[in-house]
């Protein structure tokens, strides 16, 4: 944002007091279901003025003197609205103490009175348009005063704040939110210097980067012990990234059934929003457990207040394979017009890393080569239209990256491109009935394999793609009643997964069963997912709020799988005995065979007569009077044709109370619904191999997952604990989550061969149970900082049982594998740093400890087996503002070096290594 400062006198005092005002500003945003729009005046005696007519009821306030960062959701609580605090910039101007009842403007209005900021309240009371208004005063010629550019804000975006003062710069709003909510925003994401994007993940409470494919450069996060296939919806501003692979990629966990594959390039997102329970809203068709949702930049974010153009560049350099991470964006805007664009590239290239050497942790470097180098870059597009009441947008990620995977001395070559597509349409006029949001999106995912020559395979090319589009649409209308204030939410949304899969080699060519082998992981077929939702919120007091609401889910499956059973048997050929005699006379054969081969009886033709020709002459000419037994292998054919549907009706509900203005617990219960992916219901073929695919069958009677979840917690806030500018925030939740029917690897006999023992995705049967505490706490006084997030989870898994979901009793009963490992039972961050010279320097530090990975299987003791050991890392981190267009970032991750396996992952982390990124804004 733009400040102009305005000073009176030459005095250096009054220069001083014009510096600091240059850094300082405000906005806020109100949203009221039942104020009209009406016009407010300007700052300081501007804001005290009411327009004729308007009436207010009186709440109580109680709000100390501190900046407006902080005072932004006090005053949110303590009024009952939403307040937004767009501008992070702004978050320095200091406003003043408010004690008693008053309206909502008479609040605002002593809040602001001689800061120099004017407000306004507009669009049915939803909107809040700061520094104009018919009766603003002019103020330029108060000594020591900022005028401030107009800031126009909505009230109902309060979502689109990324910053505030909870844990790594949570915004307000999530602590406003009675559910389990974490976020991510960009400044929290550039100062961890991240080399993967799912490394967003390690320090947010109940969630795990998930690597499931160690040497991929993938995002698959694990939330609350849930992951891959869908179960934890990942998306790029609504986008499904539903492409799922599935074997084994070495590391500490020896095979995998199924990991997501959805790529995320951090350089154009501006936050990161988790949601770890379910509800009746838009984006969770087909979640089990909640969703993670990567949310791009805007012209907002890169162009100052007042300007039309504006942009980024950001370099990252570092030691231990941190070749390069760099990005550039820019953003123009229309000087009178509704118009802005967005342009962005993005580079990545890392090599080899070398890993801790500190500690006697087990590893996978002698077993497993650490294949995380690799090459990528990206483009993002982004076109914006802002009509008043109606807002469009138009954006395209698109990404390629190079990488390899493998074991031994086999390494395999992965080329992925990735294209998220995304138009979005909102209406939101002056009518309460109508506040409109749709879209319609496209994500294409295309890799292609080079695998290499192996012993028991020649060199072969996999080619491997997921199309998914799909849109949604929704309306939200509020209400006064008798009963208190009233929203409703309800709309509709679908997708469509189609799958394709090729492998081609000189082998393949004169076998063509032998692709089965190849493409078992990745099999082709669509799937089919649509929801109908309805969600209400209801607030009969100021004290209480209630909502619930229940989601129709259908999804449906459809395309032929094929799979090869084995026939081994013996073939018999005689040859009946065509005797010597019928071929040649006893002169003949003496002369042609008998003599040539035995020279000394070529005088004594007369006893050859007597004595040799008579056994001679029955004897069967040669390749006769035989019997050859000849063992035969085939692989007979098995086509299975699937179309199966699945649907529930899913309630949720929430209960919210506000007892007082800083605590605000809540309880609440969901239903949701998971179907099969494509793989899990087409899955065929073997192990990639040169040979017919006769190891893995389709299941055709595969259930959906179903879970219920209970949840309760609470959101504290606090401000003016001990310093006049301190906050407190905390977020805390406990959660139980039982999950029928959850689908893993195991042994199934199909219908058509009744012989033989396949492998295939089968669902458990009894009650899979998750039971976990999580809290996210943060202080912040400004010239310093501690917090932390905690994560405590127990999973529990049924006993092997010996019937799967087909009925068919099993030779063993035994379970293959299930995507991922069981997450940490543990993980503990504390974070804390200090801020220097007027907040322009920042030095931080991180304390991360986790306890082991867990495994499907049990020791001796009962309990689930341990396949990692505990760590713990120590992180540093800062930052250096030279001015307010240039910072250099700065980061050293495992600062003392230990050598450990992170939670949930498949291959040791790096050592020490340090990173240092330059963002300069122009």
């Amino acid at each position: 944002m733009r400040l102009q400062t305005c000073k009176t006198g030459s005095g250096e005092k009054a220069a001083k007091q014009a510096r600091r005002a240059v850094l300082l500003a405000t906005t806020a945003v109100v949203v009221s279901f039942a104020t009209p729009a009406l016009a407010q005046t300007g700052a300081d005696t501007a804001n005290s003025l009411r327009p004729g007519g308007e009436q207010g009821a009186t709440r109580p306030f109680n709000i100390p003197a501190q900046s407006l960062s902080s005072v932004v959701g006090a005053f949110g609580r303590q009024s009952g609205l939403q307040v937004t605090l767009a501008t992070p910039a702004a978050g320095n101007v200091r406003t003043n103490a408010v004690t008693g009842s008053f309206t909502v403007r008479e609040a605002l209005s002593r809040l602001l009175a001689g800061t120099g900021v004017n407000f306004r309240i507009a669009g049915n009371g939803r909107t809040v348009v700061i520094g104009t208004g018919q009766s603003t005063v002019d103020l330029s010629a108060a000594e020591g005063t900022t005028v401030l550019e107009t800031i126009t804000l909505t009230g109902k975006t309060g979502r689109n704040s990324i910053a505030g003062s909870g844990y790594q710069g949570t915004p307000d709003w999530v602590y406003e939110t009675p559910a389990s909510v974490s976020v991510v925003g960009r400044e929290a994401i550039q100062s961890a210097g991240v080399r993967n994007t799912r490394d967003v993940f390690n320090r947010v409470s109940g969630v795990y980067a998930g690597e499931g494919n160690g040497s991929f450069p993938t995002v698959s996060p694990n939330v609350r012990g849930l992951q891959e296939s869908g179960r934890v919806v990942v998306s790029i501003d609504g986008a499904r990234q539903n492409a799922q692979r599935g074997a084994a990629f070495g590391g500490a966990t020896s095979y995998t059934a199924s990991a997501g594959q959805g790529y995320v390039d951090v350089a154009f997102i501006r936050a990161v929003e988790i949601e770890k329970i379910t509800n009746a809203r838009s984006g969770n068709a087909g979640s089990l457990g909640g969703k993670v949702e990567f949310r791009t930049v805007s012209a907002d974010d890169l162009i100052a207040e007042g300007e039309n153009k504006g942009g980024e560049v950001n370099i990252s350099r570092g030691t231990n394979g941190y070749d390069f991470q760099g990005s550039v964006l820019g953003a123009v805007r229309s000087p009178d017009g509704p118009l802005s664009f967005v342009a962005g590239y993005s580079r990545t290239i890392m090599d080899e890393y070398k890993v801790g050497t500190k500690g006697e942790a087990r590893s996978t470097a002698l077993t497993m080569k650490d294949l995380l180098g690799r090459d990528g870059w990206s483009t993002f597009f982004k076109g914006e239209g802002d009509f008043g009441d109606v807002k469009a947008s138009l954006s395209w990620m698109h990404q390629e990256n190079d990488f390899v995977q493998g074991a031994s001395e086999v390494i395999d070559r992965e080329s992925v491109r990735n294209d998220s597509v995304v138009a979005k349409l909102d209406w939101d006029p002056e009518s309460e009935l109508i506040d409109f949001k749709s879209s319609l999106w496209l994500n294409d995912n295309m890799t292609h394999e080079l695998r290499a020559a192996r012993k028991y395979a020649v060199e072969t090319n996999l080619d491997m793609g997921l199309r998914s589009f799909g849109g949604s649409l929704e309306n939200t209308s509020r209400f006064d009643t008798v009963a208190g204030a009233l929203s409703l939410n309800y709309g509709a949304e679908a997708f469509r997964d189609i799958a394709t899969s090729v492998a081609t080699s000189a082998k393949i060519a004169e076998n063509p069963s032998f692709a089965s082998s190849y493409t078992s992981f990745s099999p082709a077929g669509r799937r089919d997912v649509a929801s109908l939702f309805l969600n209400g919120e209801l607030e009969p007091a100021d004290w209480i709020t209630l909502s619930g609401g229940v989601r129709y889910d259908w999804s449906r499956l459809k395309g032929s799988a094929t799979y090869y059973s084995v026939r081994d048997y013996t073939v018999t050929t005689t040859v009946p005995c065509d005797a010597i005699r019928n071929h040649y006379t006893a002169l003949d054969y003496f002369n042609q065979v008998f003599a040539p081969a035995n020279p000394s009886w070529a005088a004594r033709y007369a006893l050859y007569l007597a004595r040799v020709w008579p056994t001679t002459s029955a004897n069967c000419m040669p390749g006769t009077g035989t019997t050859t037994n000849t063992p035969v292998t085939e692989y007979p054919e098995h086509n299975v044709d699937i179309d199966r549907t699945y649907s529930a009706w899913l309630p949720s509900a929430t209960i919210e109370l506000k007892p007082v203005d800083w605590f605000r617990p809540y309880v609440s219960y969901s239903q949701s619904l998971r179907p099969p992916t494509i793989l899990e219901a087409f899955f065929a073929g073997a192990r990639p191999g040169d040979s017919a695919g006769y190891e893995y069958a389709p299941n055709q009677a595969l259930r959906a997952e179903k879970a219920t979840t209970y949840e309760i917690g609470a959101n504290m806030s606090f401000d003016g604990v001990l310093l006049d500018d301190d906050s407190i925030r905390i977020k805390m939740a406990a959660f139980r989550r039982e999950v029928k029917d959850y689908i893993a690897l195991g042994y199934l006999v199909t219908d058509q061969v009744l012989d033989r023992t396949y492998t295939s995705f089968v669902n458990l049967d009894g009650t899979t149970y998750m039971r976990g505490l999580e809290f996210e706490g943060n202080y912040d006084a400004r010239s310093f900082w501690i917090g932390g997030s905690a994560t405590f989870l127990k999973t529990e898994w049924p006993e092997k049982t010996q019937v799967f979901s087909n009925g068919t009793t099993t030779t063993t009963g035994e379970i293959v594998a299930w995507p991922g490992d069981v997450a940490p039972k543990v993980k503990l961050t504390l974070d804390g740093g200090m801020r220097f010279f007027d907040e322009k320097f920042s030095l931080g530090a991180r304390l991360n400890h986790v306890t082991p990975t867990q495994s499907r299987t049990l020791d001796t003791e009962g309990n689930l087996r341990e396949v990692t050991d505990p760590y713990t890392t120590v992180d540093l981190y800062g930052s250096y503002a030279f001015n307010d267009k240039a910072t250099l970032r700065f980061a050293v991750n495992n600062l003392t070096d230990r050598k450990y396996i992170p939670a949930a992952s498949a291959y040791t982390a790096p050592g020490r290594t340090f990173i240092a990124t330059m963002n300069v804004k122009f």
